[in-house]
């Protein structure tokens, strides 16, 4: 995503942002104002309009606190924070200029409004698209769309006065891609991906979500020997299944293992029962476990 603004003097625009980041993430990054206070600050420098002196020094002084919170703002590093905040100071300087301060709040709040739903809902959410289309205006309702194929191979999507179209547009082209928003089960954080079936956002938390299943093996392992030699069973099968995923192996071949995987585990927990119970001996359990091993080996060596 690129960020820029064209300098009033010059044939090419000065960049502020140019980052490539993933699909979806405009939607998950984007800046939140629960406590409103963009259009606060807004109205604050609408009032020193009114207040300012010619003198520069004084007209610096005044205006400093709402040029403050855009600037910290603009350092926050947010893509929509950032747009937010150049084109607030630019339209308060254009309507300084042309002595039209009362125009100033009506062009920016329509700017800062998807930042106030999103105070209360998530943009990815469908309590959020309805809270927006009903505050959508008519000269918010559309886009530019173009195709630089000369300079960049991808899609340019183009907005000015309000990001909402951009947000409708971003939100739809997801959903004809056939991604899905989901909230991660270990840290919680939103993302996308390819189907509901996706629980985890990355690498990081699949890890800890392995480190806390054989926690839960070794807890429930202590002191009980059809428990050690299952939980063995268990990670040789699931090491093997994630090195095929990871290998990017034949979709029917990972689909054929995953399948037997599963009738390898419900198998084990009831032989583990009948262990427990006295109603089979642990060598033969144990026996059982490798032969299983034995099938898994077969299942990935097979064509």
């Amino acid at each position: 995503m690129s960020l820029a603004k064209r300098a009033k003097c010059a044939s090419v625009g000065d960049v502020y942002y140019d980052r490539t980041r993933r699909l979806g993430q405009l939607l998950l990054d984007f800046e939140a104002d629960p406590d409103n206070r963009w259009n606060a600050n807004a109205m604050f420098l609408r009032e020193t309009y009114g207040k300012i002196s010619p003198a520069r020094g004084v007209r610096w002084k005044t205006v400093k606190p709402g040029a403050d919170f855009l600037r910290k703002k603009y350092d926050g590093g947010e893509p929509s924070a950032m747009f937010a905040a150049i084109r607030t100071w630019e339209e308060y300087l254009n309507c300084y200029r042309l002595n039209h301060g009362h125009l100033f709040f009506d062009r920016v709040s329509m700017l800062y409004r998807p930042f106030v739903l999103y105070g209360q809902y998530r943009p990815w959410r469908e309590e959020a698209a309805k809270a927006l289309s009903k505050t959508i205006h008519d000269d918010e309702s559309h886009v530019e769309l173009w195709y630089p194929m000369g300079k960049r191979p991808f899609e340019c999507i183009v907005a000015f006065s309000s990001f909402q179209p951009v947000i409708f547009y971003m939100m739809n082209k997801i959903e004809e891609l056939g991604y899905v928003f989901q909230e991660c089960k270990v840290c919680g954080n939103p993302f996308l991906a390819r189907s509901r079936h996706y629980e985890l956002c990355g690498e990081k938390c699949r890890k800890a979500q392995a480190l806390e299943a054989k926690r839960q093996f070794d807890e429930r392992a202590k002191g009980s020997r059809p428990e050690q030699l299952y939980e063995s069973a268990y990670y040789y099968w699931y090491n093997r299944l994630r090195s095929m995923k990871r290998a990017k192996a034949a979709p029917e071949k990972v689909a054929a293992v995953e399948e037997a995987f599963k009738a390898f585990r419900e198998e084990a927990k009831k032989q583990k029962s009948e262990v427990r119970r006295g109603e089979r001996r642990l060598s033969d359990f144990s026996a059982w476990l490798v032969d299983g091993q034995d099938t898994i080996d077969h299942l990935i060596k097979e064509e």
